[in-house]
């Protein structure tokens, strides 16, 4: 997997320390008197200011002091802008992007992992030119700006603006600006979203979930929503992979990959190290157990029950909590002793969860604790943090749409945990049916945790999610093609069709499988 594959989807679940930049002060200039950005091709409304931006800096407004504005001039496709940083009580900060030409449409921008840092764009989406349309942007740190340990999370506020409270303060004081700038009509009348991936993903179910008026649709992909359970799956995957004979090197995990392709890469029609169907593989790694002198063809016993700690689903805390297992395809996408099958990644993610969140002790071991002698703050963590209600009757009465994606080859938050919860989602919602009215779930084969992989990562949900919104067009009517965004070297890039779960894009049988038109969603 190359290093800006491994960059890219980390960042957005493990986060970052907040660096907000120099974006220094307004000149004197009447700076917003420039010409103009065309209007964007998918919008007909335009709005412009109707002051300037350096009126804002040193401002009070809902609660939030600005402390930088500084139009950016258009360069590289992005139209010029207004970007205004605001603080609010603690470390809550937030940024707003005010284009000079807005399409009177606004993206909330999700965070990630432990958060610290505002997402700023291209990371921020896996929807290609949100800055480039006209789209007003918004993001915030989610109340802190800790860079390498999770000590905040001792403090109860700040545990709290990180759990949920984040957004739902930050967005009347972002709005209140929004207004100063364009006017109260325009942003009234204009429609929001909230898009994020990992930790954004849960944040953005926490939205449809808990404060179902906020947003007209929320676009959630690879959700972190059962936070809990996926955390303690960490610390019992380490464990695992701790104990003597059972790490699982480099070449073993390419092992284990290959074996997984030769059963199961051409189930949906054609051999390019993309699964589509891990539904229907059928593969134990015992099938790999050396019989004779161990190598790294083969796999020791304390070998196989660590790659089944992958596969399987994991019964946690005595049973109090299950995770479910990986689906196959791709482990030598996270296959190097410094990431997830190796366990680097799963010992720093459980590491500051198990000290500041569970035990709240930054001297516990995290190795030794036994999360069943900590129920009682596991309840209060789950009660908090996570976001797997499957009611969402309040935000589909108020017309809310909501799009669900995960990577198929996501070995940080495995697809599965997508997958129950949308089923969830459509069981509560009455059947099918009803769901489909505010629903749609979407599969990526051969994508890792949020971008990269052998499969096509980057796809535009955002202008589908508004044509659902303003159009009644579902998603899954827009024959939405994804696109794989770093191939390798002399390698055409993999193009797919989005299929809406439970349909797969299976090949046709002739033609470029690099091309989507060589590709139909099917059902199984």
């Amino acid at each position: 997997m190359r290093h800006t594959e491994i960059s890219r989807s980390l960042f957005l679940f493990v986060g970052s320390a907040a660096v907000i930049g120099s974006l220094g002060g307004c000149g004197g200039s009447d700076e917003n008197k420039a010409a103009a950005a065309p209007p964007p091709s998918d919008s007909t409304a335009i709005a412009t200011p109707q002051t300037t931006c350096s009126d804002f800096l040193g401002q009070t407004i809902e609660g939030a002091t600005v402390t930088k504005a500084q139009v950016v001039p258009a360069a590289n496709g992005v139209p010029e802008r207004c970007t205004v940083l605001a603080q609010m009580p603690q470390d809550l900060q937030f940024e707003v992007n005010l284009p000079t030409s807005w399409n009177m449409r606004t993206v909330f921008l999700g965070g990630g992992g432990f958060d610290g840092s505002i997402t700023r764009l291209p990371n921020g989406s896996n929807s290609p030119n949100i800055a480039e349309r006209g789209f007003a942007t918004i993001a915030t740190n989610h109340g802190h700006t800790s860079a390498n340990t999770q000590a905040w999370a001792l403090d109860s506020e700040m545990l709290n603006e990180y759990a949920y409270l984040a957004v739902p303060r930050v967005l009347p004081a972002a709005k209140a600006i929004m207004q100063t700038y364009y006017g109260a009509q325009p942003v009234s009348s204009a429609k929001i979203i909230y898009e994020g991936c990992s930790g954004g993903g849960r944040q953005g179910l926490i939205q449809a979930q808990r404060f179902p008026n906020l947003f007209d649709g929320v676009i959630s992909r690879a959700p972190a929503n059962a936070y809990t359970p996926q955390f303690l799956w960490y610390q019992k995957t380490y464990k695992q992979l701790a104990k003597p004979g059972a790490a699982l090197s480099t070449a073993k995990i390419k092992t284990i990959s290959d074996a997984v392709y030769r059963k199961c890469d051409a189930l949906d029609g054609v051999a390019d190290r993309i699964v589509s169907r891990p539904d229907l593989c059928q593969f134990d790694p015992a099938e790999l157990k050396c019989s004779g002198a161990e190598s790294d063809a083969c796999l020791t016993d304390p070998q196989i029950d660590s790659a089944r700690t992958f596969y399987a689903a994991t019964n946690i805390a005595n049973g109090s909590y299950t995770w479910p297992g990986f689906p196959y395809g791709g482990e030598e996408q996270q296959g190097t002793p410094t990431h997830m099958w190796g366990g680097a990644i799963s010992k720093l993610l459980m590491d500051g969860f198990i000290r500041y969140f569970v035990a709240q002790d930054p001297m516990v071991d995290p190795l030794t604790l036994e999360p069943e002698h900590y129920t009682a703050r596991l309840n209060q963590l789950v009660t908090m943090i996570d976001a797997v209600n499957p009611d969402l009757t309040q935000f589909r009465a108020r017309g809310g749409k909501l799009i669900l994606w995960t990577g198929l080859t996501d070995w940080l938050i495995t697809a599965n945990n997508a997958t129950d919860y949308y089923t969830k989602v459509v069981t509560h919602a009455g059947g099918q049916a009803e769901a489909d009215k505010f629903v749609e779930y979407f599969t990526a084969p051969g994508v890792n945790h949020c971008a990269g992989g052998t499969g096509a990562d980057t796809v535009d949900l955002v202008g589908p999610m508004f044509d659902w919104i303003e159009k009644g067009v579902p998603p899954s009517q827009a024959g939405m093609v994804a696109t794989q965004s770093t191939p390798l070297p002399n390698e055409k890039p993999v193009k797919r069709p989005l299929c809406k779960y439970p349909q797969y894009a299976r090949y046709n049988g002739m033609g470029d499988p690099t091309e989507d038109s060589s590709f139909t969603c099917v059902t199984p």
